[in-house]
């Protein structure tokens, strides 16, 4: 119940502490419903998809990550609070409307499914950037991965309750899913009622000093069309002119292919190849993953806290990395099984099982600082007026690395089968010694700011 403590949170940050969680206590239920791995096996059971069907619907939160460089210009200069309640809205809407869905129109019923998925992340991956903005302002960095993991273990846990909820429901008749969707909307609904309470901290000074910044460039002139086209070519310059942060970029874009690789094909051999149930599938893909999470998160965030990102990132790769290792070994395992032989009474496909089980629970580990890291890590680069525009950059390398990697993934499986994963260790190697060379090169970590003491989670 460590996520209860306030006592550690800086006095001026805890009143707006406790209404995020109130908030996510719910939200997360939401979330966690439109998530890329939950749908890709929702599609695969209820609609009976094909195999590059059900890459497109994990994917599909990464295709949204491509417009957060769009979001990062729209969001720019705008009050917090009120847009995170609109993009809420929006993304509410396209999933409830899930409800509405033929599944008799199999493969097109699937399509239709994958679009209203991919409205709501398109809302939702604005949302993570107005967050990680919010986060900027609201909570000092000494303190601020300690908060942000707090809040991600709330989220997690509520991940594990709808997953293992739905899936055991949908387990009984899939067509339940007719009333989860616009139910757990609902409770999403509620969930925006204490974060219209919150209050971002300096916001109208430091919407003040960007239209003075703004001002004093010849920008505020200028028409809202002419505005957007120029963030955009300012968001693109921050790689050009940032080069610390292009090469942070460049490592996270082959730690995230080498786990993009790897994910969606084993959703397919999951769901497809062994046609394991919606409960048993998303053990493997989620719930274990997540409750070593859960376990891990608290240890992460004091290290992310006392090292800063880029030491951080060294370790959390090479866990990452592990996991792929490993993972690759119960993938070749299974490629060993008889296909006419039943799952339970097959040597291979029971150690192939073992062995994936614990390379999800390395999984787990990784997702731990994972989840910290990816929300936090550009703050370590951003200037005052332009967090909104790093997290758009990073965010859309993001979204770009996950609609290209899954499909790849696919095609070099059916290829070259278990050893397809072999270019995922590759890609997971170049991560590693990538943030070694920036870790080796960087400064100290941030200090405390004034007044604030930092103090072990």
């Amino acid at each position: 119940m460590d996520f209860l403590r306030i006592d550690d949170i800086p006095p001026l940050a805890r009143r707006n502490y406790l209404l995020e969680l109130r908030h996510i206590s719910m939200w997360g239920v939401f979330a966690n419903l439109v998530d890329g791995s939950f749908s890709s096996i929702v599609v695969a059971k209820t609609f009976h998809a094909s195999s590059m069907l059900v890459s497109f619907v994990w994917a599909t939160p990464m295709l949204a990550h491509i417009l957060s460089l769009v979001w990062g210009v729209v969001l720019r200069g705008r009050p917090r609070v009120p847009m995170f309640v609109l993009l809420a809205i929006g993304a509410l809407l396209c999933a409830a409307s899930v409800a509405l869905t033929p599944t008799h129109w199999g493969e097109a019923g699937g399509w239709i499914f994958a679009a209203q998925v991919a409205g709501a992340r398109i809302f939702l991956s604005g949302l993570v950037t107005v967050r990680t903005s919010m986060w900027k302002s609201n909570y000092p960095s000494t303190h601020r991965a300690r908060i942000a993991g707090r809040i991600q273990m709330i989220n997690a846990q509520q991940m594990l309750i709808m997953s293992a909820g739905l899936t055991l429901l949908f387990d009984r008749h899939a067509d339940y899913f007719r009333l989860a969707y616009p139910l757990i909307g609902v409770l999403g609904v509620l969930s925006l009622l204490p974060l219209r309470r919150v209050r971002v901290r300096g916001e109208r000074a430091e919407l003040h000093s960007l239209r003075r910044h703004l001002a004093q460039r010849g920008a505020a002139g200028r028409s809202s069309w002419r505005q957007f086209r120029d963030g955009l070519r300012e968001s693109a310059a921050i790689l050009r002119n940032d080069a610390p942060f292009a090469r942070y970029c460049t490592a996270q874009y082959f730690l995230g292919s080498s786990n993009f690789l790897v994910d969606p094909v084993l959703t397919v051999i999951l769901t497809k190849q062994l046609g394991l149930g919606y409960f048993k599938s998303s053990l493997l893909m989620d719930l274990i993953p997540t409750v070593i999470m859960l376990v891990t998160i608290r240890a992460w965030a004091g290290y992310f806290d006392r090292r800063g990102v880029l030491a951080f990132r060294v370790v959390n790769s090479s866990v990452w990395l592990g996991a792929v290792v490993i993972m690759t070994l119960g993938i070749f395992l299974l490629n060993q099984r008889d296909p006419s032989a039943a799952l339970g009474a097959d040597g291979f496909a029971v150690a192939g099982l073992v062995v994936i089980g614990v390379s999800r629970m390395i999984n787990g580990v990784g997702r731990g600082g994972g989840s910290i890291a990816w929300n936090l890590g550009h703050l370590h680069f951003a200037g005052k007026h332009d967090a909104e525009l790093y997290m758009g950059v990073h965010v859309a390398l993001t979204g770009l690395r996950g609609v290209i990697m899954p499909f790849v993934g696919q095609l070099t499986y059916y290829f070259l089968g278990w050893a397809s994963f072999l270019i995922a260790i590759a890609a997971g190697v170049t991560a590693v010694v990538l943030f070694g060379r920036l870790a080796r090169g960087a400064a100290d970590p941030p200090v405390a700011e004034p007044g604030e003491t930092p103090s072990a989670l």
